[in-house]
């Protein structure tokens, strides 16, 4: 394997945990209960109204999350190609990609991580608010 092939598998894990990120906190924050939020802002738990002002608007939240999760997606599956093509020549190595990276983002980028946050999903909001609030300011703009 080359460098370049070492540098995108590298990115490629990076996107598996930015996808990983973006999933668990859709299902965190979306599965958080209202009451809970309340009763989380009223006991002045650090963060808590950080958590309440972006739950009170779940289309924005929604719009962010998705957006990044499908870039982060997308380019996954493009450092995936790449890699396998570099190693496998021709459809094969297409094929191999395909089947591999799908199999890598269904179970470290989606399913683990949405089962984690519906176990845990305060810790998990408290946890991503306040990356989330900057990611949302940055990208929300090209979402709405």
């Amino acid at each position: 394997m080359d460098s370049t092939s070492i540098l995108y598998l590298v990115l490629l894990f990076i996107c598996l945990a930015f996808s990983a990120f973006f999933s668990s906190a859709e299902t965190a924050f979306v599965s958080l209960p209202k009451a809970r939020v309340r009763h989380l802002v009223d006991s002045r738990v650090s963060g808590a109204g950080r958590v309440a002002r972006i739950t009170a608007q779940p289309e924005r939240l929604l719009a962010t999350v998705l957006l990044c999760n499908n870039f982060v997606n997308v380019a996954a599956a493009a450092l995936g190609t790449a890699i396998a093509v570099s190693i496998w020549k021709g459809d094969i190595g297409i094929l191999i990609a395909t089947i591999v990276v799908t199999l890598l983002l269904l179970v470290f980028a989606e399913v683990t991580p949405k089962t984690i946050a519906i176990r845990h999903p305060e810790r998990m909001a408290l946890l991503y608010v306040y990356p989330l609030e900057v990611i949302t300011r940055i990208v929300y703009p090209l979402a709405a």
